[in-house]
């Protein structure tokens, strides 16, 4: 059985919670919330960079589309200009050949109207869908600015949190490195279980911890020498005596 001063016991309760403190630090640092806010940010990020994609790769047909209407009413107006240009020069023509021409005109003209709806159309639909990819950018740098401050603001926060924890560690060390061997032993066993480390016992067996221990185990642990160090089979810890 492991064997230390009672002075040396007792200070495993001090040593028990600057662990807990350190823990809890870790745990802090580990479930920062922005931590959890920035890969949400990161994600969505990604998301409308995909978007992005998607929209200006629509965008790109919009403006094939509105080429197309544009090169389409080029053309229809060039008919007409040249038909036009014939039945106001007239020569050669018949009568009949001028009312023909009139009605190739007017045909022309009827689909140039079309035409020039369809090239509105085209027109409109590049201009939403370039204010799509412009709302989707103006999005991402949102994004972007957002995550610069989270970090910065998690990068601070943790500083913090690993400046308090390098002090704790720093005064729990001082405490125990003097410890003898055997009870650092004890100790770091009862850590490992993850339960209680260490439960002060007052003189009237009652506990630190709110938990009893069995009259049985409690006069066990007073009949002990004041330098045998009591490990508990029902709770896996130290049990030092206070005094």
């Amino acid at each position: 059985m492991a064997k230390a001063p009672a002075k040396e016991q007792l200070k495993l309760l001090d040593i028990a919670e600057l662990d807990k403190t350190i823990s809890k630090l870790d745990r802090k640092n580990e479930k920062h919330p922005l931590r959890q806010e920035l890969g949400t940010l990161i994600n969505v990020s990604a998301a409308r960079a995909r978007d992005k994609e998607a929209a200006q790769e629509c965008a790109q047909a919009a403006r094939e589309k509105l080429e197309a209407a544009e090169r389409a009413s080029a053309a229809l107006r060039g008919q007409i200009d040249d038909k036009e240009a014939k039945l106001n020069s007239g020569a050669g023509l018949t009568s009949r050949d001028l009312l023909v021409l009139q009605d190739e005109i007017a045909g022309l003209r009827g689909m140039l109207e079309e035409a020039s709806e369809a090239e509105f159309a085209a027109l409109d639909g590049v201009e939403k869908a370039e204010a799509a990819v412009d709302a989707l950018s103006a999005e991402i740098e949102r994004i972007k600015d957002e995550v610069l401050r989270g970090r910065s603001e998690l990068e601070d926060d943790v500083a913090s949190i690993l400046a308090e924890r390098e002090r704790v560690q720093a005064e729990r060390d001082e405490l125990f490195a003097p410890l003898s061997p055997s009870l650092k032993d004890a100790y770091e066993r009862s850590r490992r279980t993850g339960g209680y480390a260490v439960i002060g016992m007052q003189p009237d067996g009652g506990t630190d911890a709110g938990i009893s221990l069995s009259p049985v185990e409690v006069a066990q642990i007073k009949a002990l020498p004041e330098d045998e160090v009591y490990l508990s089979e029902d709770y896996d810890c130290v049990i030092v005596r206070l005094r």
